[in-house]
């Protein structure tokens, strides 16, 4: 089981939230350490035990265990216990890629510029392509028989909450409404995902691949499949040794490249390059490549399970 509380990969606090004070002061004393920030270093995309830290920095494991103790408790890192020659060692895993502190009230933030958004069930899902270990669950039963792919497409699949496979895609297509009513340069899909494996493992890397409109947009990997305490919208129902939620994802296009949450990963691909304006549905796929290095698997998670209430959101501006 993990220490962690909060599996969020981009932290956005407000001063002018009295709620995040605490929050904002962990992170600050966390950071405010030369050696703490050799650790996030050392630990950027590559999991390591206590002890592999302690060598490869110098560090005395000892003043390596109080650092990544403070590491943990602002939400920076989650740590593992995995076995070890003398017991159970701590194995440690970045989570936080930013950290963002807003010196504005939330209200000040906001602009008129119009959205257009769509929420897709989980379930209505118009294409697949996938492999075992695969399953769909709804918030009251299970659907159907799991590990075999032609359950997906029932008509039970509407009532989809979570879903897991193995590799390959599954497509869900949106309306181009807001497209012919206005001009839109920018559009974003934002769901609740993570890796796929026996149970749960929150040190399990998956390589998982988004397109839009058949064009392969970005690919980023989810650190684990997580478990260890309930999800806040599980049903209680789903036993509490299988996956229980994932992290909330925003993949974003626009005339500037390609965001994976508001960080920028690809100048290469824009808004234009989609040909949305040319299609009759948005198209948008997800899943894992067999030739993708960490071949991890996925889920996916609907409002009535995981950490978030929602399902697949697209967003045009």
């Amino acid at each position: 089981m993990s220490d962690f509380i909060n599996l969020e990969k981009n932290f956005t606090l407000q001063v002018g939230d009295p709620k995040d004070f605490e929050m904002i002061c962990k992170v600050g004393k966390a950071l405010a350490n030369p050696e703490r920030l050799l650790i996030l270093r050392s630990i950027l995309g590559h999991p390591k035990y206590l002890s592999d830290i302690s060598r490869e920095l110098n560090i005395p494991i000892s003043s390596v265990s109080r650092h990544i103790d403070a590491l943990a408790d602002a939400q920076l890192i989650c740590i593992n216990y995995q076995p070890g020659l003398k017991g159970h060692t701590k194995f440690c895993t970045q989570i936080a890629v930013s950290f963002t502190v807003q010196l504005c009230k939330e209200e000040a933030l906001e602009t008129s510029e119009p959205e257009y958004t769509v929420e897709m069930p989980l379930g209505m899902f118009t294409h697949c392509d996938i492999t075992a270990p695969c399953g769909m669950t709804g918030k009251d039963d299970n659907i159907e028989y799991f590990d075999d792919p032609s359950v997906f497409f029932s008509p039970e699949r509407r009532k989809a909450e979570c879903l897991w496979f193995n590799t390959g895609f599954i497509t869900y297509s949106f309306p181009t409404t807001a497209l012919s009513r206005r001009a839109c340069s920018e559009i974003s899909f934002s769901f609740e995902v993570c890796s796929e494996t026996s149970y749960y493992n929150n040190v399990w890397p998956s390589d998982i691949t988004v397109f839009i409109n058949g064009k392969e947009i970005v690919t980023f990997t989810s650190p684990g499949d997580f478990g260890g305490r309930r999800g806040k919208y599980t049903p209680e129902r789903w036993a509490i040794t299988s996956t229980q939620f994932g992290l909330l994802k925003k993949v974003t296009v626009n005339g500037q490249g390609v965001f994976v949450d508001n960080r920028l990963e690809n100048k290469k691909i824009t808004f234009a390059d989609l040909g949305l304006y040319d299609a009759p549905a948005i198209e948008f796929r997800i899943g894992v490549k067999d030739d993708a290095v960490h071949r991890g698997g996925i889920n996916l998670f609907g409002k009535d399970f995981g950490d978030y209430p929602q399902s697949i959101i697209m967003t045009l501006k």
